[in-house]
């Protein structure tokens, strides 16, 4: 029950911090400049003068002066009037002309003045990882373009990388920023251009890019290793199809991101524009949100039915096919928002799926379900800031929560398969035990059968000896008599054959041993009470008493013959513990290694005996312990014991 409680906890928790991860960016965005006191634009106009110019970044928010279907700095014309002024970020598509609404896909020009600002030092104006194709002119002067511009829909051509170059202000008062934009999808500036020095913004993009390619490499990592790991996996029967395929659509999404495209776009996406590529970025979304159900059910062990998989199947389709099949212009205006909040639906259904099969989730469930909730929250941050819908640097986060997942993956992956092969270990070692086993019974009962073949021998011949000795009494030969009943009690003289305890199987290694010790000269006790009914399986018992008694015959054997050897086993049951006792004679020379005791013995099944031991007590939720000195070496077990 406490288990069950903190796992209760653990999911609540693990849900309101993604709720914050999710939503605090967002909530600094909405009150960024009640938070910070930025200037904002009003009216094609920002006033800088208060702002922090030496150190801080600005974000030229606000109101633009917007003309349509021109290039105001490219191509200028005589009629310089704006068509409307525009909120940035924001899509034009939000906005009318003459009574219609503009298209998703066109050109136009952006106009800002800024006013009371100046500074020293080269600046730079740029979008960060923006999906449309743009030239940025501050003054008249190019400080950045990302793309091929063109007023010509069919030659756009989108890359999120941007070349930036540095501009000196001139010492006027009033700076004229000038964003020319084409775009066949994206429809205008949805994100916040930034202002800053040219230096500090190249440096830190420098930065970041090198940490993408490090994370990425450490994804690249795990990936291989994840597939590694799964296919040895195969014996444990995780072998469904839908992680690798998970793992691949995880590199994909990484690969569409504006980090990597604009490095992927010619070696493996065929230098597609983009924004050609959204469609499928959104399927990649779609497919990893859809995988979590299965993530889920086959590593937490939460089951979903036919039903639930089907209908989530044919939501995310629904969604997909009204992103792809809905006219541009009216998903810009009427849902852009929409759709991408109908994709929380799996993850609001999948948190309280495991909060109410909390009791049912595997080893390690736990983290894999928290680990499932840092790949939710990449998604969301990553879909809200490419959609300028937050002001703080993100780019990396969903990178950084993908390698975080991968490296949860990848470890619960490593631990499953140390679990694979301490079981095939563990395997291996009790078929070779069962082999010992029939072998100590065969031989036991060999010796039982030759003791019952005498016994029938001497049986067939009673009448003869009987014959004998009353004809021996009826001729007074007392001293015959005397001399033929020595003879006689010599030849059916035999040792007996002690019973150890009810327990059958317990009962033929424990006689076993005692045979092996009787055949070495080793003093042999036992005292057990098992009865045939036990809480441990034949097998485990086997493994148990078998290594103890092979371990401790052994240890006296590498003793001086002229030391006195003994081996002493005690079991019986007080306050419900199954309480085994196996003492030794040893010569008093032990190894121990990392804490755990090694055999000299040879051989690969050796040195695992008391490992196996440990191994089997600890499942029954029992204990052992271990005692020694120079002379005697004592391990006892503690197992419960169902009365």
């Amino acid at each position: 029950m406490a288990r069950n409680k903190h796992h209760k906890w653990y999911i609540i928790c693990g849900s309101i911090l993604a709720i914050i991860l999710i939503y605090l960016p967002v909530v600094y965005t909405y009150f960024y400049h009640d938070i910070t006191g930025a200037s904002k634009a009003i009216n094609g106009s920002i006033d800088l003068s208060s702002a922090d110019q030496a150190n801080d970044k600005t974000y030229l928010d606000g109101q633009w002066e917007f003309y349509w279907n021109r290039f105001i700095i490219s191509e200028p014309d005589k009629s310089m009037k704006p068509d409307l002024k525009l909120e940035v970020p924001d899509e034009w598509s939000h906005y009318k002309i003459n009574g219609k609404n503009l298209p998703a896909g066109g050109f136009g020009s952006y106009k800002l003045a800024l006013t009371g600002f100046s500074y020293d030092n080269m600046i730079t104006l740029f979008i960060p990882d923006f999906g449309g194709a743009y030239r940025v002119f501050i003054d008249g002067h190019l400080t950045a373009e990302s793309g091929t511009v063109s007023k010509d829909t069919d030659k756009v051509f989108t890359v999120p990388k941007a070349n930036l170059y540095p501009v000196t202000l001139s010492e006027a008062m009033t700076h004229e920023v000038v964003i020319e934009v084409a775009t066949t999808r994206f429809s205008g500036l949805y994100m916040t251009p930034i202002l800053g020095d040219y230096q500090q913004i190249v440096s830190e993009n420098s930065f970041r890019n090198e940490a993408r390619f490090i994370l990425f490499g450490i994804v690249l990592f795990s990936f291989l290793l994840l597939m590694a790991m799964f296919t040895l996996s195969v014996r444990r029967k995780l072998y469904s199809f839908w992680m690798p395929v998970m793992i691949l659509l995880i590199l994909i999404r990484l690969m569409l991101t504006t980090e990597f495209y604009s490095f992927w776009q010619q070696v493996l996406f065929f230098n597609l524009s983009y924004e050609s590529t959204n469609v499928m970025m959104y399927l990649t979304t779609f497919m990893l949100k859809y995988l979590l159900i299965f993530l889920v059910q086959e590593q937490c062990g939460i089951k979903f039915n036919k039903r639930e998989k089907i209908g989530f199947l044919i939501f995310y389709s629904l969604l997909f096919l009204i992103y792809i099949i809905v006219p541009r212009n009216i998903y810009n205006h009427y849902l852009s928002v929409l759709i991408p909040s109908l994709t929380y639906a799996l993850d609001v259904y999948l948190f309280f799926k495991v909060y109410h099969g909390r009791e049912k989730l595997k080893k390690s469930g736990m983290v894999i379900f928290l680990g499932a909730i840092l790949v939710i929250v990449g998604l969301a941050i990553d879909s809200y800031y490419i959609n300028g819908k937050i002001y703080l640097n993100m780019s990396l986060t969903m990178l950084i929560l993908f390698v975080v997942f991968l490296l949860i993956m990848t470890w619960v992956y490593a631990m499953r398969i140390i679990d694979l092969y301490d079981d095939f270990t563990i395997s291996s070692s009790r078929l070779e035990l069962a082999k010992d086993q029939i072998t100590m019974q065969k031989e036991y009962y060999n010796v039982l059968s030759g003791q019952m073949n005498e016994i029938r021998e001497i049986k067939h011949d009673i009448n003869h000896f009987i014959g004998v000795m009353s004809q021996l009494v009826k001729e007074g030969k007392f001293d015959k008599l005397s001399l033929f009943l020595n003879e006689y009690g010599q030849k059916i003289e035999m040792d007996q054959l002690p019973v150890f305890c009810e327990h059958t199987i317990a009962n033929s290694i424990i006689g076993y041993y005692y045979l092996r010790a009787k055949e070495y000269g080793i003093p042999f006790e036992s005292q057990c009470n098992i009865g045939e009914h036990s809480t441990m399986s034949d097998s485990d018992l086997c493994i148990v008493l078998g290594n103890a008694l092979e371990n401790a015959i052994y240890a006296c054997r590498q003793m001086n013959p002229s030391i006195m050897q003994f081996v002493s086993i005690k079991s019986r049951v007080m306050k419900g513990q199954r309480l085994i006792k196996v003492e030794n004679s040893h010569k008093g020379e032990l190894e121990i290694k990392n804490g755990r005791y090694v055999s000299s013995k040879s051989g690969n099944s050796h040195g695992l005996g008391i490992g196996n031991i440990e191994k089997v007590v600890e499942a029954y939720g029992g204990f052992i312990e271990i005692e020694h000195n120079d002379k005697v070496f004592t391990l006892m077990a503690a197992i419960p014991e169902n009365i």
